[in-house]
């Protein structure tokens, strides 16, 4: 699996493009709060000492799933547009995913339950990418 080279960056993730995802939605639920969208991009694009904190799309895409799991944004829905959210940006980035729907409500309900990392929900993350 190739990761972004400096001169492939991957999809920028900022927050029109998860406001563009939460419109997505069932009913198009409204954001309740704009920090959880903020510190969710905040946190994916994160360097420190010029590396990036999350060093693949999937530890990326990881911290964005927990963080929209675990701080409310939007009025509903917020685990549907947590996943959402995760797996565009995954495939937007030329790293679709193939899984079964029952194992993402599994993933989304574990990292609700905290009883899973960044580093874990990367790792299946990766299990399910597409060649």
């Amino acid at each position: 699996m190739n990761e972004p080279t400096p001169q492939q960056q991957p999809h920028p993730l900022d927050v029109p493009f998860l406001l563009h995802a939460a419109g997505l939605l069932d009913g198009d639920p409204q954001v309740d709060d704009y920090g959880p969208l903020y510190a969710a991009v905040a946190r994916a694009n994160a360097r420190a000492m010029e590396r990036d904190i999350y060093g693949s799309l999937h530890l990326k895409a990881a911290s964005l799933l927990q963080t929209l799991v675990r701080l409310p944004a939007l009025e509903r829905s917020n685990e549907a547009f947590a996943w959402h959210s995760c797996e565009a940006y995954l495939t937007l980035n030329s790293h679709p995913l193939a899984y079964q729907p029952k194992d993402a409500v599994a993933l989304v309900r574990d990292t609700a339950a905290a009883t899973i990392g960044v580093a874990q929900i990367a790792r299946q993350l990766r299990t399910w990418a597409t060649p």
